[in-house]
């Protein structure tokens, strides 16, 4: 079992995982599409195969779907049910705009998510074959296993480290045991993510601890079938639900890709076989068709742990730790069952890709995502800087318009309005490097202002402490009645803080810029960024183009809070119209 401890990750990593949205899909399941759109004749029912062999167009078809129909949540069972309600061009446009992962990629954190998305899809089959001979819904215990742990596939890509959640894996840990020790045991960060993913309500619950069994129920039921038990009807009840059959599959997909004779998988086969109903070798028998029909999909034996089983010896698929020094790419296979001591430290180093966030080995901490983020090691830290040296600022234009067009686009996507701005004034921060942003709004009466939203506030707290009247600040009056921007400078400071009070001018930074927003009709709030602090710490000045960068991003803020107040305000008023059609029965009912 792995005994070392990891740094769990930062706020700033976790809002960067809620808020990515560009899961890669397979490279072969685009190729197997266009091949197929080819036909003038072709039906859902020859697409719907193609789809479900991979997993991350179904995140994406559940996402779409969702997105576009609000409240359809509970009808969808599979891609059949997202395409039935999004339609062949919406398929179209994902096939030919999602990004695709070869499969010869030498990168690590695609060779991760790859074998990531084969063992869903082989849970997805196992949970369905499991649920045939129940009787239950194959569909949707294909669709529920399949994305039981979607929530982990971003962290593949956003952050090399999590390759030590693998490597927990191949040393035996479960799931999500493995998934808490490298990425946090934080409940609030946990349920955020699964909201985000719109996941099916079979897979929430799999992240609620009273949905599961407690640690001694698990234990009967790896020794016993509750069935045989006299106090076993609780635990009869919670073995037959979506989510424990969800679970199950999931635990013997991952474990049969690493070890298909290990104690793990033998623990996984017998807490099913139990769970089920069933003798062990009858699920054993469904567990090796399902690995060798993997095998035969995806063209390799490896993939699913039937290449460990043709081996004369017992075989164990080992993902070596990350560091910081080493990332290897190529995985190894051990002969025993314990691994190396030094597998990891023996591999020479790679280059990693600077696109991926790193945390260093170290001891274990609990981190909760705040409303207001920490600063990432992206931004320039005036604090450090030799006072006769400026630094430079540059904006990052491939994060800042990925962002941009998640907020134009698909507005629905950041949940509300909260999760909105704030990832706005991430843009602000990683996008366009203006280090401190805030966003202030009125209070009820419209008469003041207040900081509600920060992003890296340290230097600034008088800023955001500050209260601001608007009777008494005529350049915040004027924001608040139309949409406008201004850029603050030493030079023209006195110009466009005349008339305001001394205090504020005092908590206000040297240069700034300042745009408000809206949602549809006059402001809603102001924004303010600023690359200085109020203790007049040494900065870059704010260049013209991180100007008009600022200004784009703060409009296409203000048309995405459009959009969610067009889709919230739409929400309600599909319930009244069935209120004309039930009153008459109501009042015939009364009458008879």
């Amino acid at each position: 079992m792995q005994m070392s401890t990891y740094l769990p990750p930062s706020a700033t990593q976790w809002e960067e995982v809620l808020t990515f949205r560009d899961l890669p899909i397979l490279s072969e399941t685009r190729d197997s599409l266009r091949l197929a759109l080819r036909d003038p004749q072709v039906s859902f029912e020859t697409l719907v195969p193609i789809a479900e062999r991979d997993p991350a167009l179904c995140w994406h078809l559940l996402q779409s779907a969702i997105t576009q129909n609000p409240g359809c949540q509970e009808q969808l069972s599979g891609a059949y049910s997202c395409l039935s309600l999004l339609g062949m061009q919406e398929l179209v446009r994902l096939v030919k705009s999602l990004p695709t992962i070869d499969k010869d990629s030498t990168r690590q954190s695609e060779q991760l998510y790859r074998q990531a998305l084969y063992t869903a899809h082989m849970a997805g089959c196992l949970a369905a074959q499991w649920a045939s001979v129940k009787g239950a819904s194959t569909k949707m215990a294909h669709w529920s296993s399949m994305l039981a742990h979607s929530v982990l596939w971003p962290w593949l890509l956003v952050d090399e480290a999590s390759a030590n959640w693998l490597h927990c894996l191949s040393e035996g840990d479960d799931i999500m045991t493995a998934a808490r020790k490298v990425f946090g045991n934080s409940p609030k960060n946990w349920q955020r993510l699964v909201r985000r993913h719109n996941l099916p309500d079979a897979v929430t619950r799999l992240f609620r601890e009273d949905a599961l069994p407690d640690f001694s129920e698990w234990k009967q039921l790896r020794r016993h079938d509750p069935r045989d038990m006299d106090n076993g009807r609780r635990l009869i009840h919670q073995s037959q639900t979506p989510s424990m059959l969800a679970l199950a599959a999931a635990g013997t997909a991952w474990h049969l890709h690493i070890n298909p004779e290990g104690k793990r998988s033998k623990r996984w086969l017998e807490l099913s076989s139990h769970a089920l109903g069933r003798q062990l070798p009858s699920v054993l028998k469904d567990c090796r068709a399902i690995q060798l029909q993997e095998a035969n999909l995806r063209k390799s034996a490896q993939v699913s742990g039937m290449g460990l089983l043709a081996s004369p010896q017992i075989e164990h698929m080992h993902y070596p730790a990350w560091s910081p020094q080493a990332s290897p790419v190529d995985l190894d296979i051990d002969q025993t069952e314990v691994p190396v001591a030094n597998e990891a430290a023996s591999k020479q180093p790679q280059t990693t890709p600077t696109s991926l966030k790193t945390r260093h080995q170290g001891a274990s901490l609990e981190i909760e995502a705040p409303v207001s983020a920490i600063a990432t090691s992206s931004i320039v830290d005036t604090a450090t800087q030799p006072k006769d040296k400026v630094p430079t600022a540059t904006t990052n234009s491939a994060y800042l318009k990925k962002l941009m067009q998640q907020l134009d686009s698909e507005p629905a996507s950041f949940g509300d309005w909260h999760y909105l701005m704030q990832g706005a004034l991430k843009g602000i921060s990683n996008g366009i490097n203006i280090q401190h942003a805030c966003i202030v709004l009125p209070d009820k009466q419209r008469q003041s202002l207040r900081a509600v939203y920060s992003e890296n506030p340290e230097g600034i707290d008088a800023m955001i402490k500050m209260r601001i009247v608007l009777d008494s600040a005529p350049l915040f009056r004027q924001l608040m009645k139309k949409t406008a921007a201004l850029h603050v400078t030493p030079a023209n400071r006195e110009q466009y803080f005349k008339g305001l009070p001394l205090a504020l001018r005092e908590a206000l930074p040297q240069e700034m810029v300042i745009m408000s927003i809206a949602a549809g009709g006059s402001p809603i709030g102001i924004v303010i960024a600023t690359a200085s602090s109020t203790q007049g710490a040494s900065s870059a000045p704010i260049q013209e183009a991180q100007y008009k960068a600022f200004k784009q991003l703060c409009n296409v803020t203000s048309r995405g809070l459009s959009s969610l107040r067009k889709m919230r305000q739409a929400q309600p008023q599909q319930q009244p119209q069935q209120q004309p059609q039930q009153q008459p029965q109501q009042r015939a009912a009364r009458s008879g």
